[in-house]
């Protein structure tokens, strides 16, 4: 199959209201400003007939619900795409949003992942502490950041590839963009950038759900607040004397 310039990676695991996997794909056309692309969707145990799929949608099956970073490298692993972007089910893509990332990342070698909003760490806690403000600055602009928030981002195939793909013990969901960008970053030697003029409308959904709800995932449920403190654990095993090291 032919090359296209950018692959959009969307997970779904539930159906609901727009937007949605259907709002994902109506927006696109827009969003690439003339750049080819194709829309690559990983079914996390929601059958293709419960959603208003896109008809051009490029469609994995992965049985159950395997979370979030199985489900994109599934999706990535068949995407064609010179740049691979990452999203949630839940996001209107605005007005040239995806050439915006498409350019960021094909002419700066620098560029690791780049996506509309950048947020500031303490990563040996790990710890948000702030957002990075890219408001009133030109279409394009790039402000550095530690982490780009993981409802829309995006990296060159050859960055995703030298990663091995998302860290998958991060499943079902929570710190698997996070861990992405910290190994960006600390291993790759690549920028994080929050890209200025990159429109979207994004519904929060698993990020604002309550912490005793329970994920049904794998064949089993989980609180959600036992996962992030199982996935917070394991992000601080995994990269502490790798932070120390730089620390010191």
């Amino acid at each position: 199959m032919a090359a296209v310039d950018v692959s959009v990676c969307v997970p779904v695991y539930r159906a609901h209201g727009e937007p949605d996997i259907a709002t994902v794909g109506r927006t696109m056309e827009r969003a690439l400003d003339g750049l080819s692309g194709e829309l690559v969707v990983a079914l996390n145990g929601v059958p293709a007939s419960a959603l208003a799929l896109p008809a051009d949608a490029r469609v994995i099956d992965l049985g159950v619900n395997r979370g979030v970073s199985p489900g994109w490298n599934a999706a990535a692993a068949e995407a064609r795409g010179e740049v691979v972007v990452f999203c949630n089910d839940d996001v209107a893509l605005g007005e040239r949003s995806l050439r915006l990332l498409h350019d960021v990342l094909t002419t700066r070698p620098e560029a690791g992942v780049a996506g509309p909003d950048g947020t500031m760490w303490d990563l040996t806690v790990p710890k948000h502490l702030e957002w990075v403000d890219t408001s009133g600055l030109e279409p394009g602009t790039v402000e550095p950041c530690d982490v780009v928030a993981g409802f829309l981002f995006a990296l060159r195939r050859e960055t995703w590839q030298a990663l091995g793909g998302f860290d998958e013990a991060y499943a079902p969901c929570s710190m698997e963009d996070v861990d992405l960008c910290t190994d960006v970053r600390k291993r790759l030697g690549l920028q994080c950038y929050a890209v200025a003029g990159v429109e979207t409308e994004h519904e929060y959904g698993i990020s604002v759900t309550p912490a005793w709800r329970r994920i049904s995932h794998n064949g089993r449920t989980e609180f959600l607040r036992t996962i992030h403190v199982r996935n917070v654990r394991h992000f601080k095993r995994k990269w502490k004397d790798l932070l120390q090291a730089q620390a010191g």
